[in-house]
């Protein structure tokens, strides 16, 4: 829960390095689960749901103001197991190599996620110093 001061978009950084953070976990457990049998793929869905709660949010005219602080608030990241992937004949769903290939868009995201946010504190120092 934030407080009045902060901002839409710092709330908004904070859920999305918290998706980041469930989505590299998710990539992790996938690449040590290769070689187990029947394993089934983990993923991280965030995007959709939030977008759809934002849009659904603006849209609302009879709702307060508080409302959007409250649907970035209440978004978090869903853990999906997908059951109808399988890379091996025994039943496992991991493809390693695409694994790696999302472990390092994943850690391109969360550099980009640290830079916003370390641009979003600089802007707040030089407002609070009158720069």
């Amino acid at each position: 829960m934030s407080d009045f001061l902060t901002p839409n978009s710092m709330i908004m950084l904070q859920q999305a390095m918290s998706f980041q953070w469930a989505k590299q976990r998710a990539i992790s457990d996938n690449i040590v689960n290769a070689e187990t049998p029947n394993y089934k793929v983990k993923y991280v869905t965030f995007e959709e749901a939030l977008r759809k709660n934002i849009q659904a949010a603006a849209q609302d005219r009879n709702a307060a103001p508080s409302a959007m602080r409250q649907t970035l608030e209440a978004a978090a990241p869903q853990v999906r197991v997908a059951d109808d992937e399988r890379a091996r004949m025994d039943e496992n769903g991991v493809n390693v190599a695409e694994q790696h290939i999302e472990l390092v868009r994943s850690a391109y995201q969360t550099q980009h996620l640290y830079r916003a946010f370390s641009s979003d504190m600089s802007r707040m120092l030089m407002a609070i110093r009158g720069q």
